[in-house]
């Protein structure tokens, strides 16, 4: 617009009942329409500025009107006022996508309109003013599958023409295969790390726009590829966590399908802090375990209580004279007084109590884990045994007269039958307080089980074996197997020296910085 308040001569502030509010908006409104044609001059200019003031005074006597109607406002709480406050950080889920994903690529696109608006006071077209809305949504661009064709050159001797020679192939995990290394990592990930089902992925397949067909039975060869290839990363982690003194295991049920007499076998997993690695086995038996300690440093072992462990203990003494302390899971010790209690909720709800206090100290150590030493540490465990003890007395005083074979009496037992195991952790601060990594990890397996039922071959068996050892690995040293998965193969298909997941995630730390 062309005219200029600066120059308005500003009336006199009026009392409101000498105003027309709606007067003076129409008077406010003829002016700024003409003032869209022309420079007003200095009598429009001053009627101007006396409505736009008569209706700012209008405004304020009213307002003030309204707050002595409701009387005055009640002091400001003591408390933070709800909600972000001004120059506060969003929450996280009203944040901009930009600012949520600061590493993601961003697409700008210029949106107009099909045809320039035209004012709707005068008719006229109008111009970009210079200034602009900016929305962010974040997007997704859906699986692209492409062919990549090889052209590799021929030479042949121009003088003696005594033999011709080929360009050598692109190293690859199926050579011969006409996948790629980027959908065979796809797939054996889609299945054992996003746990999709192989037929389901091959549908999925289609409906991104692969308009053919992709055998889910070769799909799920490639899988096979996939970890046999990989086979020299599985056997390293297995020396990983044989290495490490402090192991955790715990099993699961795994189905054979068909290919063995034996239907139900058992995904066993072998746990240390920085590694996994699993096995099937047709059996539950102690010897499993004892076949993977008999070559391990362990000095600690962490179960649920299953006796196969107990077996295996006593066998590694017995042929080898090796002492393995046994420990044992306080979460399974209170899951059973939290079962006991839906029927024996009085007795239950003091085991539960005292539990949410060891707990709690737990909770404090693992707050102050970054900047206490081992020593500071371990003063919160040693908290932790009066209350130990304290379930172990009322534990023998309740066995006197408790039902037999009730759940409260699972629960009593399995906490007087492993008290030495599951206090060992009140002794040493590098002893978790309970089995729930083990049991974490094994939960991707379960969750697959329930979706494919179990594998068809010994082949396959050992395949889930492979992939969910490197995937569960990748998991527990914070490195994203979509990232690994490729970095590794190709690392492989250079010659140059395996290295596991931990390994890997060692790597990126940076060293530290030099004292000279």
């Amino acid at each position: 617009m062309a005219f200029h308040l600066k120059n308005a001569i500003v009336s006199p502030m009026k009392t409101v009942a000498k105003i027309n509010p709606e007067e003076e908006y129409e008077t406010a409104k003829k002016l700024i329409e003409l003032a869209s044609k022309q420079v007003l001059d200095g009598n429009n200019l001053t009627t101007l500025g006396s409505s736009v003031d008569n209706l700012i005074t209008a405004a304020r006597v009213l307002m003030d009107r309204e707050e002595r109607r409701r009387g005055h406002p009640s002091p400001p709480k003591d408390h933070k006022p709800k909600g972000r406050q001004k120059g506060d950080e969003r929450e996280e889920a009203k944040k901009l996508p930009s600012k949520r994903f600061p590493n993601l690529e961003i697409e700008e696109q210029i949106i107009l309109p099909a045809t320039t608006p035209s004012c709707t006071c005068c008719g006229k077209e109008m111009k970009k003013s210079g200034l602009c809305d900016i929305t962010e949504k974040l997007e997704l661009i859906p699986k692209r599958y492409y062919i990549k064709r090889f052209i590799r050159p021929k030479f042949n001797c121009s003088h003696c023409h005594g033999s011709m020679i080929n360009t050598p192939a692109e190293p690859s995990i199926v050579p011969l295969s006409n996948y790629g290394d980027s959908l065979i990592i796809d797939v054996a990930l889609s299945k054992f790390l996003d746990l999709i089902p192989i037929e389901r992925y091959a549908e999925m397949a289609l409906r991104s726009g692969l308009f053919g067909e992709l055998p889910a039975q070769s799909l799920i060869g490639l899988t096979h590829h996939c970890a046999n290839f990989l086979t020299v990363i599985y056997d390293k982690i297995k020396l990983e966590v044989q290495a490490s003194l402090l192991l955790m295991g715990d099993e699961t049920p795994h189905k054979m399908l068909e290919g063995d007499d034996t239907k139900n076998w058992y995904l066993w997993g072998f746990f240390s802090t920085h590694g996994c690695y699993f096995e099937t086995h047709n059996t539950r038996s102690g010897d499993i375990v004892f076949g993977f300690l008999k070559n391990a440093k362990t000095e600690y072992l962490l179960s649920d209580g299953y006796t196969g462990y107990a077996k295996a203990v006593r066998m590694i003494k017995e042929q080898f004279g090796k002492i393995i302390v046994e420990i044992h899971c306080n979460a399974h010790a209170y899951r059973y007084f939290e079962d006991a209690s839906i029927t024996w909720k009085e007795e239950s709800e003091i085991f539960l109590k005292i539990y949410g206090e060891i707990y709690k100290l737990e909770q404090e150590r693992k707050e102050v884990q970054g900047t206490a030493s081992s020593e500071d540490q371990l003063e919160f465990r040693k908290k932790m045994l009066p209350l130990f003890e304290q379930i172990k007395s009322k534990c023998e005083e309740m066995l006197k007269n408790v039902m037999p074979e009730s759940g409260l009496m699972k629960a009593l037992k399995y906490f007087l039958n492993h008290y030495d195991g599951l206090t060992v952790c009140t002794t040493n601060i590098a002893i978790p307080l309970d089995n729930n990594l083990p049991e974490r990890e094994l939960r991707s397996p379960v969750v697959g089980r329930k979706t494919w039922l179990g594998t068809h071959s010994k082949r396959g068996a050992l395949t889930t074996a492979v992939l969910f050892s490197i995937v569960s690995s990748c998991k527990i040293n914070n490195i994203n197997p979509r990232h690994y998965f490729p970095w590794i193969i190709g690392r492989l298909h250079r010659g140059e020296i395996a290295m596991t997941p931990f390994e890997y995630a060692q790597s990126l730390i940076p060293p530290p910085p030099s004292s000279g």
